[in-house]
């Protein structure tokens, strides 16, 4: 329908006679649609000369749809990037206009171009949060709907299937007018006797918002508070979803209702969480906002939740591919608006191992990976995240009313099965409301410090939606390269004096390099000795030498005098020594004996020629060598601080 539209519109304006001062946007771009399936790279061209009219003359939709084209064309070409780049500045202008759901056929792939790289270290203190009822102050709660899963007639069953126990249970209940309400009574006494668990109540105003009345609210409340377990009332949640809730359409006194039993739960039922939760749709972020007009405003909001579903094809459409779109991206607009504000639960979560609709298809490998992604990376990105509640279901089932397009079930696949229980065993996951998770993430800038041994992680997202494997580099030696989200790897910055370079660089599945970022980054190792071009003097053990030459740099490489770097890293004098016949210099110390030749691209470790990238050099009567052949052989460490403009010798 939406494409449609936008083809009418553009029908329309394409009669509209061109400005003089331009040659003719309109020519360029209807040269360009005869250009596409031939050639391509012309075409986008023509639409980026059209678009760039466009925008400056103040008709952003025609540059927007301009955009659109070439977003469509890079996309086709394989340019990425350029693809990346094309739909953000099309979502903008959409949005600029004020027509932000033209955007909407191009959302799923354009989001999904989007690359994600960023690191995280784990910090015991969570900072200075004001926390809301129930709220941890780290960790997130684990939250299961099994109505219909292996373990819906005793949820104490659940740790034995998954693993671990669950701390919230998710049941509905169903407000049809006045006096006609019904709650989930099965579900609520199941949850009540887990140990430390608590309620998610989905109430649904199905007769409307004109079927409410405060009495029936009332008497909701005093039910709920008889539980005696913590309460996370989910009321009138999906408010935003356009046809499809009763409760969609009038925000002004849906914001009434919901302030309404805000107030009534409190008075009646203190041991209930007031949860607003709106949808994730599949769109711009210019249509998410909408749901924003339905906010009661802090003061009635205990927990903001958000419910959302990944999906092989969005909505069981094969133009609609949603294999790209990464489940954790769904959060990003919820967090960026309320994480300062309040906690987020995701209400209502899945990850579809199977197709159901367009035909049958097993995609247990992408939900897989998926499941474990999702699970494992968001300590790190949403560390506001507090709860996090999966819908184990198949949409065939017989009692599920809505499109069946999906099967979200846990225990039905084994490697989705397996792949959950490996993703929820981070002790971040809480088993019971009001328990702590030892701490949270912190991210990683460009200019850190880092003191010891630091587990770094990686919150990747690629083009591609699996990831093969991530490396990292410190000042050029590689690391490690960790295969599994969220690609963590034990880092020892005791090793690391001063400033050092931090590459990090993650591939897709075809092994490929798809993205890499550079840290500058600060260890804490303490230098044995330091070495200044230029400078008389040299430092060991954190005291000040003389020298009677000074380092050089030649050819983009630092020479040290081979005498003082020995002394530096504790040869003796006597094991420093010099022949003129032969011009060989000897080291002995740390059990080895070293042998340069000024001049020779070579050197002699313990009997053993090796060969060298550049030759010593004799200079003002002492002989000269980039200090790393011999701190190396001696068992130490060496790089170069741009920073200080030194060169570094620590211990390995």
């Amino acid at each position: 329908m939406k494409v449609s539209r936008i083809a009418v519109i553009l029908l329309f304006l394409l009669l509209i006679p061109p400005a003089a001062a331009w040659a003719d946007p309109w020519q360029d771009y209807q040269r360009a649609g005869e250009l596409e399936a031939g050639d391509p790279a012309t075409a986008e061209g023509l639409y980026r000369s059209a678009a760039a009219y466009f925008e400056a003359s103040g008709d952003l939709k025609n540059a927007g749809l301009a955009w659109q084209k070439i977003f469509h064309l890079c996309d086709r070409q394989g340019k990425l990037a350029e693809a990346r780049a094309a739909y953000v500045k099309e979502a903008a202008l959409f949005q600029q206009a004020g027509v932000p759901d033209w955007a909407w056929g191009d959302t799923a792939r354009g989001e999904s171009l989007k690359s994600v790289l960023r690191l995280f270290f784990p910090v015991p203190d969570p900072g200075r949060i004001t926390l809301a009822k129930f709220e941890p102050a780290a960790g997130t709660y684990l939250g299961l709907y099994e109505e219909r899963g292996p373990g819906g007639n005793d949820y104490n069953r659940v740790k034995d299937l998954y693993g671990r126990q669950h701390a919230l249970f998710l049941g509905y209940g169903h407000i049809y007018g006045p006096g006609n309400f019904v709650l989930p009574q099965d579900a609520m006494e199941k949850a009540r006797q887990v140990p430390g668990a608590g309620l998610v109540l989905a109430l649904e105003p199905n007769g409307g918002l004109g079927g409410l009345q405060e009495e029936d609210l009332v008497a909701i409340a005093r039910e709920l508070a008889a539980l005696k377990i913590p309460v996370f009332l989910r009321f009138a949640s999906e408010m935003n979803m356009e046809g499809t809730n009763a409760w969609h359409g009038d925000p002004a006194a849906y914001v009434a209702w919901f302030r309404r039993a805000a107030t009534i739960m409190r008075r009646e039922a203190p041991n209930v969480a007031m949860v607003w939760n709106p949808f994730d749709i599949v769109q711009p972020e210019g249509v998410k906002a909408a749901a924003l007009e339905y906010y009661p405003g802090d003061d009635y909001v205990d927990w903001v939740g958000v419910n959302f579903y990944s999906d092989y094809y969005l909505s069981g459409r094969a133009d609609q591919p949603g294999a790209g779109l990464d489940p954790l991206q769904r959060l990003d607009y919820w967090y960026r608006i309320f994480a300062g504000r309040k906690p987020l639960m995701v209400g209502e979560f899945g990850i579809a191992h199977t197709v159901l609709s367009p035909g049958r298809a097993d995609v247990s490998r992408w939900a897989a990976f998926n499941i474990l992604k999702f699970y494992r990376t968001l300590p790190l990105l949403y560390p506001r995240v507090k709860a996090v509640v999966y819908f184990d279901l198949n949409e065939s089932d017989p009692l599920y009313t809505q499109a069946k397009v999906s099967d979200y079930r846990l225990d039905d696949n084994r490697e989705v099965l397996t792949a959950y229980r490996e993703a929820i065993a981070s002790p971040h996951y809480l088993e019971q409301v009001g328990q702590e998770a030892a701490g949270i993430y912190r991210e990683l800038e460009d200019g850190m410090a880092l003191q010891g041994k630091v587990t770094l992680g990686a919150a990747v997202k690629l083009y591609d939606p699996f990831i093969s494997r991530v490396e990292y580099y410190l000042n050029g030696e590689l690391l490690g390269s960790p295969a599994s989200p969220p690609y963590q790897l034990n880092i020892d910055f005791n090793r690391l004096a001063g400033e050092g370079s931090l590459v990090v660089k993650a591939y897709d599945s075809q092994g490929r390099e798809a993205s890499s970022r550079t840290f500058t980054v600060f260890g804490s190792a303490v230098p044995v000795a330091t070495f200044t071009p230029g400078q008389q003097g040299y430092t060991s053990n954190g005291q000040a030498q003389a020298m009677d030459v000074a380092p050089f740099i030649e050819n983009d490489r630092t020479y040290v005098p081979l005498r003082y770097l020995a002394l530096a890293l504790g040869v003796p004098d006597a094991g420093i020594g010099w022949d003129p016949a032969t011009e060989t210099v000897t080291l002995q110390g740390a059990g080895h004996v070293l042998r340069f030749y000024p001049g020779r691209a070579e050197m002699e470790r313990d009997g053993r020629r090796e060969d060298l990238d550049v030759a010593p050099l004799n200079r003002a009567g002492r002989v000269f060598l980039p200090a790393r052949y011999v701190a190396e052989a001696l068992g130490y460490r060496v790089t170069w601080s741009p920073a200080r403009q030194q060169v570094l010798v620590t211990r390995e």
